[in-house]
């Protein structure tokens, strides 16, 4: 989305209907939005603060925020084809049912009609989801858990696969792990390039390079324990970069990460030392594998000890409303 758009949504007066009390997400927000998920007990990916930052600023989208009896709603505005949409991108958190109602009726009143979604639904919010909306709620995938205590020794069966990669990479000659820094990011930029053409040769899409883009472009705006980088140097070359941070007290995330794929095990070797120095966290959630087998496998072997459902919420009714529609924003 760009700046003008951004500015705009921030310069609207009171008082225009169903964007009344939104406003676009900024990162002065995250400490409230923070304590806001520690009182939910949240543990999805989606409610991560720079992730929903990330599409913010993507072109013809911007997240907005605000505040109903203490519970945060997030929305997700877009305009498409001169058609201007509201989506809720996670259920009200703490959950309340009257809150989440009046979620829904934002958006059934800015569209215009009862068409209304829940992008991203944690499993212990789905059913709330269902009984207080009459949303169809349904599965959309599931997130991977894991505990970096475990990963302080790598012995028996159970890590074969992880540690058969890691000894890979560990043979090489001059492999340095280092944190991130804004020196890196060129190398960052020129290895996402490298890997998104080899992925969209072999997949058709992009595999989620522009969000990984955007998180360079966001990693010197945002600090530990909310977001931070490693980076994995082969012979003095970046090979690999890794991106991270706090949902809430107690649960991280792993955000992003790269790997020239032409280096074997490396994949699983920086996975590995990212998580191991999230010892900080009880959980970290490691998102979903996107259906890609080659991923599932990998995440798979670092034996999750739980595995996370995420579901999506549609509103059943279908029939158009003639409530009273936002002006339009950007005339």
């Amino acid at each position: 989305m760009s700046a003008v758009t951004v500015q705009s949504l921030r310069t609207q007066p009171p008082g225009r209907g169903a964007l009344d009390g939104l406003k676009p997400l900024e990162i002065s927000d995250l400490g409230r939005y923070k304590d806001a998920l520690e009182t939910g007990r949240q543990v999805g990916w989606g409610y991560y603060f720079p992730y929903l930052y990330s599409k913010h600023r993507l072109e013809r989208r911007a997240v907005l925020l605000g505040y109903d009896e203490g519970s945060a709603c997030v929305f997700l505005w877009r305009r498409r084809r001169r058609k201007e949409l509201l989506e809720l991108c996670v259920p009200p958190a703490p959950m309340n049912g009257s809150v989440l109602r009046r979620c829904l009726e934002r958006m059934n009143e800015f569209n215009g009609n009862r068409e209304g979604r829940v992008l991203r639904i944690d499993s212990k919010d789905a059913a709330a989801v269902a009984k207080v909306l009459g949303m169809r709620v349904k599965q959309r995938r599931v997130q991977y858990l894991y505990a970096p205590q475990t990963y302080s020794s790598l012995a028996g069966n159970r890590y074969h696969t992880v540690r058969r990669n890691v000894a890979m990479v560990e043979r090489l000659p001059d492999v340095q792990v280092l944190p991130y820094s804004a020196a890196h990011a060129p190398a960052c930029r020129a290895l996402l390039e490298s890997w998104s053409g080899r992925y969209r040769e072999t997949h058709g899409d992009g595999g989620g390079a522009a969000t990984s883009a955007r998180i360079l472009e966001l990693a010197e705006r945002f600090a530990a324990p909310d977001l931070a980088g490693e980076v994995v140097l082969i012979g003095g070359r970046l090979a690999a970069f890794t991106f991270g941070g706090e949902i809430r007290r107690g649960i991280g995330c792993v955000f992003e990460t790269k790997s020239d794929p032409e280096v074997r095990g490396l994949g699983y070797f920086s996975r590995l030392t990212f998580i191991s120095k999230l010892e900080r966290f009880v959980l970290v959630n490691d998102g979903s594998d996107v259906g890609r087998a080659g991923l599932r496998q990998l995440k798979d072997s670092f034996r999750p000890i739980e595995m996370h459902a995420e579901y999506r919420g549609f509103q059943r009714a279908a029939a158009k409303t003639p409530a009273v529609r936002a002006a339009a924003l950007f005339d």
